[in-house]
């Protein structure tokens, strides 16, 4: 099933998946993914390694296709058609940042006389000019996802594609790089990766900022739309219990009124609570409970 995104009104889509997996290390991606999004603005929420993986050269695709813009994807990015940050790759310590820069955009289109243009206009935009001399070695975290920013934005690329630009960071550091990831997407299009965030943060504010959402739970996309949509408030849950009286649980639940679908993993189920329980998880954990069963994992899916 191909999920269709925002803006699907022509021309080349931002980011078209088709029956794609990945095979890394031998191991393929378990579950084909379809989607095609044409917004300006795309979060890929949840474990979306595999797919990033493919653009750092450490994995190929098994199957299917994959491409930005209309492009394929590894074509998108060794043509500056896209611009490509992964979350914290080795640096060469010895470069300066301005060095770095001059460095990426030599190699991207092989002029010079343009690197140093690039770099330096990269340097203004960004706000990295206390930055440009110093050593790559010396940079703190949030600085080296700041390079990364800069450096796939140096040579106007029509989109820049960011891995996880804000994990790891405290508040501070994630509010400033939101902001230059907001900057890097001001000329052209955007598409970065998150976690799911559990409540008010950067990393949500950021994601309200896009304009479409794709999350990814188990390897199955299981939400989709405007950010509005996906974190609206909602009734439903993935669930998964150990214990020998499953069944008996599972009996109680249905006659509360309880829609259960069994998942392919073992005690793994999609809940969706009826219209009296909708804001409260009690009837699962007090159910459990006393059956004796022990819950793994109780987390909300939300609304496609």
């Amino acid at each position: 099933m191909t999920v269709n995104g925002a803006g699907s009104q022509g021309g080349a889509a931002t980011l078209e998946l088709r029956q794609f997996t990945v095979r890394s290390a031998g191991t393929t991606w378990k579950g084909r993914l379809d989607l095609v999004s044409n917004a300006e603005r795309v979060a890929l929420v949840g474990d979306w390694a595999p797919l990033f993986q493919v653009l750092n050269g450490r994995a190929s695709v098994a199957s299917g296709s994959g491409s930005f813009l209309g492009c394929g994807l590894e074509a998108a990015l060794s043509s500056g058609l896209v611009g490509f940050a992964a979350c914290d790759p080795a640096l060469p310590g010895s470069f300066t940042v301005m060095e770095y820069l001059r460095h990426a955009a030599r190699l991207s289109h092989g002029s010079s006389s343009r690197a140093v243009h690039d770099a330096t206009r990269t340097v203004d935009r960004f706000g990295l000019a206390e930055l440009a001399p110093r050593k790559l070695a010396e940079l703190a975290l949030y600085q080296r996802r700041a390079l990364g920013i800069a450096m796939a934005s140096s040579t106007a690329p029509r989109l820049v594609c960011l891995e996880a630009p804000l994990r790891g960071l405290d508040a501070a550091s994630a509010e400033y790089i939101a902001r230059l990831c907001l900057e890097a997407a001001r000329h052209g299009r955007l598409v970065w990766s998150a976690t799911l965030p559990g409540g008010p943060s950067p990393e949500r504010s950021l994601l309200d900022a896009c304009d479409e959402l794709f999350v990814l739970e188990h390897g199955a996309l299981v939400a989709h739309g405007a950010p509005s949509a996906v974190f609206a408030a909602g009734a439903r849950y993935s669930l998964q219990v150990k214990g020998p009286r499953i069944q008996d649980f599972l009996a109680e639940l249905r006659s509360a009124g309880v829609r259960l679908e069994a998942q392919a993993e073992v005690g793994r189920f999609n809940v969706e609570l009826p219209a009296a329980g909708s804001e409260s998880t009690d009837l699962l954990l007090d159910s459990a409970l006393d059956h004796g069963l022990t819950v793994l994992e109780l987390v909300p899916v939300f609304a496609a």
